[in-house]
């Protein structure tokens, strides 16, 4: 991979001791900070974006669970229909059995 740096820029003579010499570049400046002034959070209360992911969490929580649980009772009574209509099907059979019989 080839890396991008910053060129240093070429030295403009030497020192006695052969060191190189470059010329001055003056830093730069950092922005200014904003002049307004900012009110401070109030203590003790959770940001805005939190409350509402919470929020989210919490009701889509209670959804799911509502899903499930229903979701139960809808079995519950495929289970409770399938044993009625078994013991209506066997006495409707043994109905039939015993009218021949007679």
């Amino acid at each position: 991979m080839h890396e991008h740096h910053a060129h240093a820029p070429a030295p403009i003579g030497l020192t006695a001791d052969g060191k190189p010499i470059y010329p001055y570049t003056p830093p730069i400046p950092a922005p200014p900070a904003c002049q307004h002034a900012h009110a401070p959070a109030p203590a003790g209360r959770p940001a805005p974006e939190v409350v509402k992911w919470v929020t989210i969490g919490a009701a889509t929580s209670i959804f799911l669970l509502t899903v499930a649980v229903a979701a139960v009772a809808v079995a519950i009574g495929a289970v409770a229909v399938t044993v009625c209509v078994l013991v209506l099907r066997s006495l409707w059979q043994q109905m039939q059995e015993q009218a021949e019989r007679d």
